[in-house]
């Protein structure tokens, strides 16, 4: 294994050359909130996206050009790129975030002053789709910071090399392994560019959607515009102060949960819905697997809600635990109530909710719910192979597939090795956000779930009063969560390696 993620210098070239690509889009990605301060009047902003933008063309092109000649690009160097691209471009898009605050005008109304720490957590959080927040009252940010919050979640649902991979990569073994090194496998045309542009195009269609039926229901146009983004994207930034629970209106959640539920659901079934194969919603086995874990969640959570408090009513219990159970599972964040005063067992059944995530293939984070099915199948397999007669064959499915014993166990292996990986992290993760807040061991538990998770549901530990330490760990697990966890463990053991093998030299 060492010697597949050791750098050479050919690597190095071709790593300049891929996160150099990333870059250049992230920053032209940086003057779309342009076109919202003129929109608005907030020309003043302008210099703060400018110059977020130009460090990132600058970097991007300083990286690109002097290695553009054609060179094969191996999975080991999509999965570094993406490791590395999803520290910089949150590190540069933070940019805005941290400047704002300098060209606010004199009694304007408007706030955003963040340090540099906190630009930085507010985009990583905003790029990885999380929602954590270092922001006290959205309705006070400047519509362009609303607007670049929203935006980098929209971006960050389908990832940078979705872009990349529409604009500027032509087809080849490379395509598919930069596609493959953020974490994605489906294919949905035979060609992984294609695919892109299908994943977009998919995209695009369910967030014009969103756009429509929320505004229909009542939210005004900017909010349906940013909360479609965020929503489709599962990645729960709002800009209203209660989130979704400001406008106090049951059709509007109900509007809310069901596209939450599209954003956890995989391109590669909403492909199949696109070529009006509708059949594919019930026969996916990560659908199934999402309804069962949605039904059996919600209800324990209203007899929580309905027995123990805050929340009681044979009406009222169901509403929102049906609310934060969907946005807990999709890992999109938003809230229609105040969670940090809910009971712990309620507070417990989200945070498994954050863990497990949506289906694999989609926007959403958590270790993914084919993870979950693999486990409980080989449990199940291995139940069976004990106690039925020995040499009788049984079958092994998967949804459709039917696996053979080799694939069946490579598949939950990995599974496992990833559920060890992904709970180790998180255990690290809690020890650290204990040691360094004053938060109990139940919040601490329920904030490192929700930043590894991607999620964004908050019991009041993140905030501009978290200490450095706190959040410098809570970037990582959201940077670790995106990722999906190898990528990250390929970047450090690569340059673990590479330093052992220079100082041997």
């Amino acid at each position: 294994m060492g010697s597949l993620v050791l750098l050479q210098r050919h690597d190095l070239h071709i790593l300049c050359n891929v996160v150099g690509s990333l870059l250049i889009v992230a920053g032209f990605v940086g003057l779309v909130p342009i076109a919202v301060c003129f929109a608005f009047g907030e020309t003043f902003a302008i210099p703060a996206f400018l110059l977020g933008s130009v460090v990132s063309l600058f970097l991007g092109l300083a990286l690109h050009l002097p290695f553009s000649e054609e060179r094969e690009i191996r999975l080991k160097h999509g999965m570094i790129a993406a490791a590395v691209s999803w520290l910089v471009i949150p590190l540069i898009g933070g940019i805005p975030f941290a400047v704002m605050g300098e060209l606010l005008p004199p009694n304007s109304g408007l706030v955003s002053n963040m340090t540099f720490l906190e630009g930085y957590f507010e985009s990583m959080s905003g790029w990885t789709t999380t929602g954590l927040t270092m922001v006290i009252n959205e309705e006070l940010l400047p519509r362009c910071i609303q607007f670049w919050r929203s935006l980098t979640q929209w971006v960050g649902g389908l990832g940078v090399v979705v872009f990349v991979l529409v604009i500027l990569v032509k087809s080849g073994s490379g395509a598919y392994s930069l596609y493959a090194g953020e974490g994605r496998t489906d294919r949905l045309e035979p060609r992984i560019v294609s695919t892109a542009r299908q994943i977009l195009k998919i995209y695009a269609v369910y967030t014009l959607l969103a756009i429509l039926v929320f505004y229909t229901l009542g939210m005004p146009v900017w909010d349906s515009i940013n909360h479609a983004m965020t929503t489709l994207s599962t990645g729960g930034f709002s800009v209203a102060d209660q989130s979704i629970g400001s406008y106090d209106s049951l059709l509007l959640e109900i509007a809310v949960m069901c596209f939450m539920l599209v954003g956890a659901i995989s391109f590669a079934v909403h492909h199949e819905v696109f070529k009006r194969h509708f059949r594919a919603l019930t026969v996916d086995i990560q659908v199934r697997a999402l309804l069962i874990v949605c039904v059996l969640g919600i209800g324990l959570l209203t007899a929580d809600l309905w027995l123990k408090g805050p929340i009681s009513g044979a009406l009222r219990s169901p509403r929102f635990s049906s609310f934060q159970f969907i946005a807990a599972l999709s890992t999109t964040g938003f809230q229609t109530a105040d969670v940090g005063g809910w009971t712990p067992s309620a507070r417990l059944i989200l945070s498994m909710a954050m863990i497990v995530g949506g289906s694999a293939g989609a926007t959403v984070g958590g270790m993914k719910l084919i993870r979950l099915i693999l486990l409980v199948k080989g449990a199940h397999w291995r139940f069976l192979k004990t106690f039925l007669p020995k040499g009788m064959y049984v079958p092994r499915r998967v949804g459709d597939a039917t696996l053979s014993e080799t694939e069946f166990s490579e598949d939950v292996l990995e599974a496992a090795t990833l559920t060890f990986l992904y709970l180790a992290l998180l255990a690290v993760g809690i020890l650290v956000i204990v040691s360094v807040t004053d938060a109990p061991l139940r919040d601490a538990i329920f904030e490192v779930c929700s930043a590894q998770g991607t999620v964004g549901l908050s019991v009041g530990v993140t905030g501009p009063h978290l200490s450095a330490a706190g959040k410098c760990m809570l970037i990582l697990n959201m940077w670790i969560g995106r990722l999906e966890i190898f990528p990250a463990l390929v970047l450090l053991q690569s340059m673990g390696l590479s330093l052992m093998s220079k100082k041997r030299s």
